[in-house]
C-alpha cells in the first residue's frame, strides 16, 4: 500500500507547479526551470553542481546527510577534502539556480525546500498514490481515476534521469519509479477491463509496454482485450510481436499461458 509519509511534507500539488519559483525534472531527462523559464547550463563547469542536485532528488531530497552526498559524488576522497568540495558546489548550485533558500543546510543534512520548488518525481509519486487508494476504495470514480492516470503519464517521461547511464546512487531510484508506473498501468487496466472499457485498458497495457516490452503480461492482456473487443487479428499480431521480442532479447519462448490464449483465439 502506498505510504504517503514516504512523500517530502507539503509537496507540491502537480496542479500548482507553475506557483513555484524552481522546477526541477528528472523523469526521462533533466532540467532545470525558474518560473517558466528552462535555465540554460552551457559552462563544463557548472557539471559538478547539476550531479549535486541530481544525488540530492535521488536520495530523497529532503535532510540528506552531507557524508552521503559527498560519498556519492567524490568517492575517492576523505574528510575535510570531500566536504570542503561538498562546500564549493553547493555554493556553485545555488548560483547556477537563483532561488534564494531553495537549497537549505542545517546539521550537516541538506534539504530542497518544497515550498520553493517543485520536483516532478514528488508530483509522480504523489499522483500514483492518489489512484491507488482511489482503487483500493469501494467504489472507484471512472472519471478520477482517468485523470489521475492522465497526470502520472504526462509526467513520466521515462526513467530517472532519462537517457544518462545509471549511477549507484540513481539505480534504486529509477527503479522504484519504473515498478510504480508499470503497477500502476497495470492497476489501472485491470479496472477498464473490470468495467468494460476494453480500448482504455488497450492503451494502458501498450504503455507498459513501451515501458518494459519484455513484461509478458503486458502482451497477454492486449492479447486478451483485442479478443473481447472483436480483433483477432490484432490480438494474434500481439502474440507474434511477443514471440519475436522474446526470442531475440532473452532466447525464450512464450510463456504457458501466453501460448494457451493464442490456442483459445485460434480455436474462437
Amino acid at each position: 500500500m502506498f505510504d504517503l509519509q514516504q512523500l517530502p511534507i507539503g509537496a507540491p500539488a502537480p496542479d500548482e507547479h507553475r506557483n513555484y519559483p524552481l522546477h526541477v525534472y528528472t523523469l526521462g531527462r533533466f532540467s532545470v526551470s525558474r518560473g517558466i523559464e528552462p535555465i540554460r547550463f552551457a559552462r563544463k563547469a557548472q557539471h559538478r553542481p547539476l550531479e549535486l542536485l541530481k544525488v540530492l532528488v535521488a536520495l530523497g531530497g529532503r535532510e540528506v546527510a552531507t557524508d552521503q552526498l559527498a560519498m556519492a559524488l567524490w568517492p575517492e576522497s576523505e574528510g575535510d577534502e570531500a566536504y570542503n568540495a561538498f562546500e564549493i558546489t553547493l555554493h556553485r548550485l545555488r548560483k547556477l539556480v537563483g532561488v534564494d533558500k531553495a537549497l537549505v543546510l542545517s546539521n550537516g543534512l541538506l534539504t530542497i525546500e518544497n515550498q520553493l520548488c517543485w520536483v516532478d518525481v514528488w508530483a509522480f509519486e504523489q499522483i500514483i498514490g492518489q489512484a491507488e487508494i482511489l482503487l483500493n476504495s469501494s467504489q472507484p470514480a471512472p472519471n478520477e481515476l482517468a485523470l489521475l492516470s492522465s497526470r502520472a503519464l504526462s509526467l513520466y517521461h521515462g526513467h530517472f534521469l532519462g537517457r544518462e547511464t545509471p549511477e549507484p546512487w540513481s539505480i534504486s531510484l529509477r527503479e522504484r519509479l519504473r515498478s510504480k508506473f508499470l503497477r500502476h498501468l497495470m492497476d489501472v487496466a485491470r479496472y477498464w477491463e473490470r468495467i468494460g472499457r476494453h480500448e482504455a485498458a488497450i492503451q494502458c497495457y501498450l504503455k507498459g509496454l513501451e515501458v518494459d516490452d519484455l513484461a509478458e503480461v503486458f502482451y497477454q492482456r492486449l492479447m486478451v482485450c483485442y479478443h473481447q473487443i472483436g480483433r483477432r487479428s490484432e490480438a494474434l499480431a500481439v502474440y507474434r510481436r511477443c514471440r519475436t521480442t522474446l526470442s531475440l532479447i532473452l532466447s525464450i519462448a512464450p510463456s504457458a499461458t501466453t501460448e494457451a490464449i493464442r490456442r483459445r483465439l485460434i480455436q474462437a
